[in-house]
C-alpha cells in the first residue's frame, strides 16, 4: 500500500508553481477584458473568451506597445503560466501582447500611427536625401526570401559593383519587430560607412505586416544615423515603417530603382551633358574668335595712329633739339667770354704779373701806410706763398711817419 504524499500549502503551491514552470512560453488569443498600470511599470488584467478568463501579469518595459492595447480588443498574449506562491492565484507572466485580428490590427495600427505623427516622427522636413551614386547599401529581410533576389536582381542590372552589405531577419512573426530594431541597430553600430540602409519584404496581411507596424521599429528607423529606405509589401500597402522612413519603396524592386539609377540613363545622361557641353563651347569659341578679331582689327588700328604719332613727335622732337643746340652755341660764347674775364680778375693772375699783397697781423689787407706801424706783424703773398716779417720802419711817400 502506497503511503499518501501530504503537501503544506506552501510546499504544494511552489510543487505546481515548478510544475508550470515546466510548460514554457504559451501563446493565449482571446479578449482583453481589463487592463491596469500600477506604480508606472507593473501590468494587471485579464484575457478571456467565451468560457473562461486568465490573469495576466507583466512589465511596461517588456510590453512596448502597451499604449495601443485597449480593453475589449481581440489580442495574443505571449507568456509563461505562473503561480503566485504566496497567494495560490494562476496566471500567465506576459512578454508580448500583440493586437489579433484584421479589426485589433486597424485600431492599433492606427492609433500608434497618430501618436507617431503627433511626435513629428513622419515630418517630411527631417527625411535626409540620398546620395545619388551609393557605393555600399545595407540589406535587412528575409535570408533566402523573394524580397532579397528581387532587390539584388534589380540592384545588379541597374547598377553594377555596389557593395550590399545583408542582415537576415524574421519579417513575420511575433519576434518580427525585434529581430528588425536589432538588425538595424547591428548595421548602424558597426558600419558606419554604409550610405544607406533598405529594409524590405514581400506584401501580405496587415498582420503580416506586423513587424513593420510596431513602435520599436518605427523609432529605431527614426533614430537610424544614416538613411533608411523602407519597402513594405506591394503597391497599395503603407506601414509604419514606410511613413517613418527617409525613403519608401512600393516593392522590393521599386526600391532598387530608387536608390540607384540605371547605367543606361546615366550614359544618356552622359552624352548629353557632353553634348551640350560641346555646344557651349563651340558658342564660346565663336563668340571669343570675334572678340580675337575685334582686338586684332583695333589693334592694328591704334598701332599706325601710334606709329604717325611718334613719327610726327620725333620730327617734333628734332627741331627742337636743333634749335636748343643753336641756343646752347650763342650761350658758349658770352660763357667763354665771361670766363676769360673771372680769370683776368682773378688775383692770382695778377700775382703772377709781378704784384703781392700785403696783409695786418689781423689778416686785413694793408692799404695804406697808417694800417700798420713799427714792429707790427705782416705777411705778404706772392704768387708761389707767402713770407712773413716785421715792420723796422714806415716811410710814407714824401718822408717819414
Amino acid at each position: 500500500m502506497e503511503l499518501e504524499q501530504i503537501f503544506s500549502v506552501s510546499e504544494f503551491n511552489e510543487f505546481v508553481s515548478q510544475y508550470l514552470s515546466k510548460v514554457g512560453e504559451v501563446t493565449i488569443e482571446g479578449e482583453i477584458s481589463e487592463l491596469k498600470v500600477s506604480q508606472g511599470k507593473f501590468i494587471f488584467g485579464a484575457i478571456k473568451d467565451e468560457g473562461a478568463s486568465v490573469d495576466i501579469f507583466g512589465m511596461t518595459f517588456q510590453i512596448t506597445n502597451l499604449s495601443q492595447i485597449e480593453e475589449g480588443m481581440l489580442v495574443k498574449v505571449v507568456g509563461t503560466p505562473r503561480l503566485y506562491e504566496k497567494t495560490g492565484r494562476f496566471s500567465v507572466s506576459v512578454r508580448q501582447i500583440i493586437p489579433s485580428g484584421e479589426g485589433a490590427l486597424r485600431r492599433a495600427f492606427e492609433k500608434l500611427k497618430a501618436q507617431l505623427e503627433a511626435e513629428g516622427l513622419f515630418d517630411a522636413a527631417r527625411k535626409r536625401p540620398l546620395p545619388r551614386f551609393p557605393q555600399k547599401v545595407g540589406l535587412i529581410t528575409a535570408k533566402g526570401s523573394q524580397a532579397y533576389n528581387d532587390f539584388v536582381k534589380v540592384l545588379q542590372q541597374r547598377m553594377g559593383g555596389i557593395d550590399v552589405v545583408f542582415t537576415s531577419v524574421l519579417v513575420q512573426g511575433n519576434d518580427s519587430p525585434r529581430s528588425v530594431v536589432q538588425a538595424l541597430n547591428y548595421l548602424n553600430r558597426e558600419y558606419k560607412d554604409l550610405d544607406l540602409v533598405v529594409i524590405t519584404r514581400g506584401g501580405g496581411s496587415l498582420e503580416d505586416l506586423i513587424g513593420f507596424n510596431d513602435e520599436q521599429v518605427a523609432r529605431a528607423i527614426f533614430g537610424s544615423k544614416m538613411p533608411v529606405v523602407s519597402a513594405v509589401g506591394h503597391e497599395g500597402d503603407w506601414s509604419l515603417s514606410d511613413l517613418v522612413a527617409d525613403l519608401r519603396a512600393s516593392t522590393p524592386s521599386n526600391a532598387a530603382e530608387l536608390i540607384v539609377p540605371s547605367r543606361i540613363d546615366v550614359m544618356r545622361e552622359i552624352e548629353h551633358e557632353l553634348a551640350a557641353m560641346a555646344w557651349i563651347m563651340r558658342d564660346r569659341i565663336s563668340a571669343a574668335r570675334l572678340v580675337i578679331t575685334q582686338f586684332q582689327e583695333s589693334l592694328k588700328n591704334n598701332f599706325e595712329r601710334s606709329v604717325a604719332a611718334i613719327d610726327d613727335l620725333n620730327r617734333r622732337l628734332s627741331n627742337e633739339l636743333t634749335r636748343y643746340i643753336d641756343t646752347i652755341m650763342q650761350y658758349r660764347i658770352q660763357v667763354e667770354g665771361l670766363f676769360r674775364m673771372l680769370n683776368s680778375l682773378d688775383y692770382r693772375s695778377v700775382l703772377k704779373r709781378g704784384f703781392s699783397i700785403t696783409y695786418a697781423s689781423d689778416g686785413s689787407i694793408l692799404r695804406k701806410v697808417d694800417d700798420v706801424s713799427v714792429g707790427s706783424g705782416i705777411s705778404t703773398r706772392l704768387p708761389d706763398g707767402v713770407v712773413s716779417s716785421s715792420v723796422s720802419s714806415v716811410k710814407y711817400e714824401h718822408g717819414e711817419k
